[in-house]
């Protein structure tokens, strides 16, 4: 994929990378490792690729809301923050 001349400095060139997104639903974060997106080698700019940010966006509001009765829903999480713990890998 080429590079794009950046639309915000008009200097640089926006190359593909990948970054975490991270994204408030109510009083929970919800974060994606692995988004695609394109930063500007000269000011650093970064913008999320469109698809990916429609796709999060449809899928956080199916979270968000229920169908039924079209009422925002709490997420249901199981135990509690002190049973959490967390999982190494690659040692």
């Amino acid at each position: 994929m080429p590079s794009a001349k950046c639309e915000e400095c008009h200097i640089g060139r926006c190359r593909p990378v990948v970054l975490t997104y991270m994204r408030n639903l109510g009083p929970h974060m919800v974060v994606f490792p692995n988004a695609p997106a394109s930063k500007c080698d000269m000011c650093g700019s970064v913008s999320f690729d469109p698809g990916f940010l429609l796709t999060m966006q449809s899928m956080l509001e199916g979270l968000s809301e229920d169908p039924q009765q079209g009422e925002r829903k709490k997420p249901s999480f199981t135990g509690q923050p002190q049973d959490w713990t967390p999982v190494r890998r690659g040692s």
